[in-house]
């Protein structure tokens, strides 16, 4: 009476456990436990390669970098020497010239040391034979100073001009320098890109203009907030420097 049922009741849990561990809902449920660990293990390589990808693309960034400040490192003494280079023509056009040690001295004709005035001096720019410093006196006064910044970029927005007032055409090339602590960058784009870094006046901007002339010079935008020093060169058709003024602007990102 009691063993007899007992038994049956055993063989009656056995057979239910395992009619539930090989019925088709068992099953769907194995396969779907196993999706979910095939998924993870995928979604665990994918973060591993994007790990790897941002560690290498953080050493081209370290990289890049340490070459900017080097090339920033080589250029900075001759640019800013050369800003002092006109107030000193000014006052010393009949003494002989003191040029520094990588630069040979010209000689004191005016021809000669108008030649020195901003343009030798400027190891960013490819010299050419013959060219000049035009810039006194003036004949461009630019205005409007201001800098507006998008999603990638960083414009400096000014108005071109002339000065004289007999409605001549004046023409030419504009190029534009941006420069922070650690980098600069030449507008437009491509003025920069040749593999000596030196900027051929050709390479910027062609305007002409007889009463105004809006400019729109677009840089990479940077990372940080900070003020920049824009630079803004001005060469005549025949390769003349007929206009050079440095601003300090605040960009807010």
């Amino acid at each position: 009476f009691i063993g007899l049922p007992a038994l049956t009741l055993v063989a009656v849990v056995f057979g239910a456990v395992g009619i539930l561990n090989t019925s088709p809902i068992a099953f769907i449920k194995n396969y779907r436990e196993n999706q979910n660990l095939i998924k993870e293990e995928s979604k665990k390589e994918e973060l591993e390669e994007k790990f790897q990808l941002a560690l290498e693309e953080n050493e081209k960034l370290k990289n890049q970098l340490a070459e900017s400040a080097q090339i920033t490192k080589e250029v900075s003494t001759p640019k800013s020497s050369s800003t002092t280079l006109p107030e000193q023509a000014a006052t010393n056009s009949a003494a002989p010239v003191n040029c520094p040690p990588q630069i040979a001295c010209p000689s004191n004709n005016a021809d000669a040391l108008a030649n020195s005035i901003g343009l030798s001096t400027l190891s960013l720019f490819r010299p050419i034979q013959g060219q000049k410093d035009r810039t006194r006196p003036a004949v461009l006064n630019l205005s409007g100073f201001k800098t507006a910044v998008g999603r990638d970029t960083v414009n400096l927005q000014f108005n071109i001009i002339p000065s004289v007032t007999d409605d001549s055409k004046i023409s030419g090339h504009i190029i534009v320098l941006m420069k922070n602590e650690i980098a600069i960058q030449a507008y437009p784009l491509q003025a920069l890109g040749g593999s000596d870094f030196q900027i051929n006046y050709s390479a910027g901007e062609p305007f002409s203009t007889q009463r105004f002339r809006p400019v729109d010079a677009s840089f990479v935008k940077p990372r940080k907030t900070g003020n920049y020093s824009f630079t803004v060169f001005i060469f005549s058709r025949s390769g003349d420097l007929i206009h050079f003024q440095s601003i300090n602007l605040p960009v807010s990102l």
